[in-house]
């Protein structure tokens, strides 16, 4: 498994408590590139936040995600 598609998946992982709070899913999709592609339901569809977005970019800068 790429490196890069397991961090995403681990932060993922480390904030499924807070997304659950706030009644929402989000599950790695796929990797490709420079791309990550995160599939989001419940409230995290429409959320404004970017907290998922964030998290990734913190340790992972270059990385280019897209919500589904």
């Amino acid at each position: 498994m790429d490196e890069t598609y397991k961090l995403i998946t681990e932060i993922l992982d480390d904030m499924r408590p807070l997304i659950e709070a706030h009644k929402g899913v989000a599950e790695m999709g796929t990797f490709t590139g420079s791309r990550a592609v995160i599939y989001c339901g419940g409230k995290c569809i429409s959320c404004q936040d970017k907290c998922i977005e964030a998290a990734i970019k913190e340790k992972l800068p270059d990385i280019e995600i897209v919500f589904v």
